[in-house]
C-alpha cells in the first residue's frame, strides 16, 4: 500500500467523489432546471399571471436561473465530463466568462429581494402600492439592478485573467482578500437581511389583519357587520354614500389568506436560498487560509467540499418551480389548467372580489 506522502490528490476517494458531482449530478440539474424554469416562465406568462409586477419579478427570476445554470453550471461540467474548459481559449474569455458567472448569480438573488420589498409594499401599505408596485417601477427596478451589478462586478475583467496552462486565477490581493467579503455581503448576507427584514413585516401584518378580523366576529363565529377601515378617498364615500358591508369580511378573509399564500412562499424561497449559498460563501472566504500547505489528502477534501457548495448553490437555482407548486395554490391552478388536468382543488373560488385588485393582494 502506498504512503500518504506518494499519493496524489486525485488518488483519494474524496477527489474521485467531487469529480462524480461534477460529472453525473450537473447534467441532472441543468436538465431538470431547463425543463423547470422554462414551465415556470410558461406559467407566470399566462393571461391570469402576467398582469402583476409578482409575476413579472419571478418571470425574470427563472430566465436568470436559466443563465446561472448555462454560465456556471454547464462549464463545470464540460470540464470535468469532457476536459473542456470555456474559459481557457481567450484572455478576454476567461475575464467575460468570470464576469457572467458572478453577475447572473447576484442578478438572480437581487431579483428575489426585489420581489420580496414588492410583496412588502403591497402588504404593508396596500393603497400607496397602487403607485409604487406598478410594472413601470418594476421594469426600472429591474434596469437599475442589472447597471448596478455591472458597476460591482465590472472589475473582474481586470482582476482575473488567463495565465497560461494554470487556468483562469484572481491576479490581484484584492480579489483573492477583500473581494470574497464584498461577495458575501452582496450575494448572501446582505440580501437575505433585507428579505428576513421585509417578511418580517408582511407576516406582522398578516398577524394584525387576522386579529382585526376575529374582533368583528360576535362570540358564536359569525361575522358582524363592522366595516374594516378603508380609504375615505373611496368612490361610495365621494358620492355620499357608505359602501355596502354585506360579505366584507369574508372578502378580507380570502384576501388574507391569498397574502399568507404568498408570504409562505416567499419566506420558503427566501430561506432555501441562504441555506443553499452561505456555504460557498464561506468557501470562498476560508480558501486562501485552507489551501497553502495543505496535504494532497487535505486538498482532496476540499475540492469535495467545494463541489457539494457548488451543487447547493446551483439546486437553489433550479427549485424555484418546485417550491412555487408547493406553496401556491394559484400556481398549482395555473398549471393543471396548462395541461387541462381536472383540478379539484377549492382554494380558488371564482368571485369578482378574487380578480379586481390583482395588483396589490392576489399576485400569486
Amino acid at each position: 500500500m502506498a504512503d500518504n506522502s506518494t499519493l496524489s490528490m486525485k488518488d483519494y476517494t474524496n477527489y474521485l467523489a467531487s469529480v462524480n458531482i461534477w460529472k453525473y449530478l450537473s447534467p441532472c440539474l441543468i436538465i431538470v432546471g431547463t425543463f423547470a424554469n422554462i414551465l415556470s416562465i410558461i406559467v407566470l406568462l399566462r393571461k391570469s399571471m402576467r398582469n402583476s409586477t409578482t409575476m413579472f419579478y419571478l418571470t425574470i427570476l427563472a430566465f436568470g436561473d436559466l443563465s446561472v445554470l448555462y454560465t456556471g453550471l454547464l462549464r463545470q461540467w464540460l470540464r470535468h465530463a469532457f476536459d473542456i474548459d470555456l474559459r481557457s481559449y481567450s484572455n478576454f474569455g476567461c475575464k467575460l466568462h468570470v464576469f457572467l458567472v458572478y453577475f447572473t448569480l447576484d442578478f438572480s438573488t437581487w431579483i428575489l429581494v426585489a420581489v420580496t420589498i414588492d410583496r412588502c409594499i403591497s402588504v404593508c401599505l396596500p393603497f400607496k402600492s397602487r403607485d409604487y408596485c406598478t410594472m413601470k417601477h418594476a421594469k426600472i427596478a429591474v434596469i437599475s439592478i442589472c447597471v448596478l451589478l455591472c458597476a460591482l462586478n465590472g472589475h473582474l475583467f481586470g482582476t482575473v485573467a488567463l495565465d497560461g496552462n494554470q487556468g483562469c486565477y484572481g491576479i490581484s490581493s484584492f480579489i483573492l482578500s477583500v473581494w470574497p467579503w464584498i461577495d458575501l455581503c452582496a450575494f448572501c448576507i446582505g440580501p437575505f437581511a433585507v428579505m428576513m427584514v421585509c417578511n418580517i413585516f408582511i407576516i406582522r401584518q398578516i398577524v394584525m389583519s387576522n386579529k382585526r378580523i376575529e374582533s368583528h366576529k360576535d362570540p358564536g363565529g359569525r361575522n358582524l357587520k363592522i366595516e374594516l377601515p378603508i380609504p375615505s378617498t373611496s368612490s361610495a364615500y365621494r358620492n355620499g354614500h357608505a359602501p355596502k358591508t354585506h360579505g366584507r369580511h369574508s372578502k378580507n378573509k380570502r384576501r388574507l389568506r391569498k397574502i399568507s399564500h404568498v408570504t409562505i412562499m416567499l419566506l420558503t424561497v427566501n430561506i432555501v436560498y441562504f441555506t443553499c449559498t452561505l456555504p460557498i460563501a464561506i468557501y470562498l472566504i476560508g480558501y486562501k487560509f485552507w489551501v497553502p500547505g495543505a496535504t494532497a489528502e487535505r486538498r482532496a477534501a476540499l475540492d469535495l467540499v467545494w463541489a457539494i457548495s457548488n451543487f447547493l448553490q446551483y439546486t437553489n437555482n433550479t427549485i424555484h418551480f418546485f417550491m412555487y407548486c408547493l406553496t401556491s395554490p394559484k400556481f398549482r391552478k395555473e398549471l393543471f389548467s396548462l395541461f387541462d388536468m381536472k383540478h379539484t382543488h377549492v382554494e380558488f373560488e371564482h368571485s369578482a372580489a378574487y380578480k379586481q385588485d390583482t395588483a396589490n393582494v392576489t399576485k400569486f
